[in-house]
């Protein structure tokens, strides 16, 4: 099993400003935003975006329309969290998709599709 990432931001029980580290298609980044408990709010500058991340897999989440929003999202997605679920690229419940859905969060496209052999399989 993989290492979780951002083992030291993970588990804040107050809105905290921290560096973390997210994962991209390029490989990892450290970025800056706000952390709490399994996640982490950030702005992007191009495009310009809030987005919240999973702080212990390093997964995009989703992309809020603002800070307010983002902040009510994470406090209703927490609880519903573990160590793997996360949005992009991995398993997004039917509850966490609810909970983007309700704070109009937008869910990205999957980072890894699955492979046609292994369907027909």
């Amino acid at each position: 099993m993989a290492t979780a990432l951002n083992t030291r931001v993970t588990g804040r029980d107050e809105l905290t400003v921290l560096p973390y580290q997210i994962t991209t298609t390029e490989g990892s980044r450290r970025v800056r935003g706000w952390v709490w408990q399994s996640c982490g709010i950030r702005r992007e500058r191009s495009p310009r975006r809030i987005v919240i991340d999973h702080l212990p897999s390093g997964s995009l989440i989703g992309v809020a329309p603002d800070v307010k929003s983002a902040l009510r999202a994470v406090a209703d997605l927490d609880p519903l969290l573990d160590s793997a679920a996360a949005a992009g690229g991995h398993e997004l419940t039917p509850a966490i998709r609810a909970v983007l859905l309700r704070h109009r969060i937008a869910i990205p496209e999957p980072v890894l599709e699955p492979a046609l052999d292994e369907e027909a399989a």
